[in-house]
């Protein structure tokens, strides 16, 4: 992956929000303080501590990997009940090669903040258009962007805002203070509220995430039926 920060960086600024102790987080993932603190230094993370300490700050364990910059393992799939994610749930996973439609010579960046969230949202398999439709739809309609000013926040010559971090928060289904604090961006308390179902949408952009393009298309009929209902 392109465009990462330091990862030891990133967790020490999302443990210093959750004030969360170092003793603590390494004992309820399961490893060593001096390992975690090797990673906090700066010494890339193993694959085994992503997978156990994911979890405890309260993100996807996939999450972690895309911000660690390594590809986040196939078993990570999330679970759900809901009708419309059951329906995304029961198509079959697809072997595919690569990352699919998102690894383009444009999705590639220069490290910085902007770069992470687009990192996360390709990780999701939102392309620029589809990141500014979903921005649009949790936001209620307030962050309306092009899919060029998208690219250039990945590229970091468009600002992160507050309300970008909120928006972005809301699409990628992670508390808003928590990504402003991975991205050292202080988020005011009295943030604007996001559209009453951005977690829902959030969810589905998650579960549909490794769908191919012929599932997707099944999957969009059956939101038109439940819609109808």
């Amino acid at each position: 992956m392109t465009g990462a920060l330091e990862f030891g960086a990133l967790l020490a600024r999302l443990l210093r929000h959750r004030t969360l102790d170092g003793c603590v987080l390494s004992t309820a993932a399961g490893t060593g303080l001096e390992e975690l603190q090797a990673v906090l230094d700066g010494k890339p993370p193993t694959e085994r501590l992503l997978g156990t300490v994911g979890p405890i700050p309260g993100l996807h364990a996939a999450d972690l990997f895309v911000l660690a910059g390594q590809p986040v393992p196939d078993d990570l799939t999330p679970v759900t009940r809901r009708p419309l994610l059951d329906a995304i749930r029961a198509q079959p996973l697809v072997a595919r090669e690569g990352r699919g439609g998102t690894d383009r010579p444009y999705h590639r960046y220069e490290p910085g903040f902007g770069a992470v969230l687009l990192e996360l949202t390709h990780s999701r398999n939102l392309k620029w258009t589809c990141t500014a439709k979903a921005l649009y739809a949790v936001t209620g309609g307030r962050v309306y962007l092009s899919a060029s000013t998208i690219g250039g926040i990945g590229r970091g010559t468009v600002e992160v805002t507050p309300e970008l971090v909120a928006g972005f928060a809301g699409l990628l289904g992670i508390p808003a203070h928590d990504l402003g604090a991975i991205g050292g961006i202080r988020l005011p308390d009295d943030l604007t509220p996001l559209h009453p179902r951005a977690a829902d949408v959030a969810a589905v952009i998650w579960e549909a995430r490794r769908l191919t393009t012929t599932q997707l298309d099944a999957v969009e009929r059956t939101s038109r039926r439940l819609a109808a209902l």
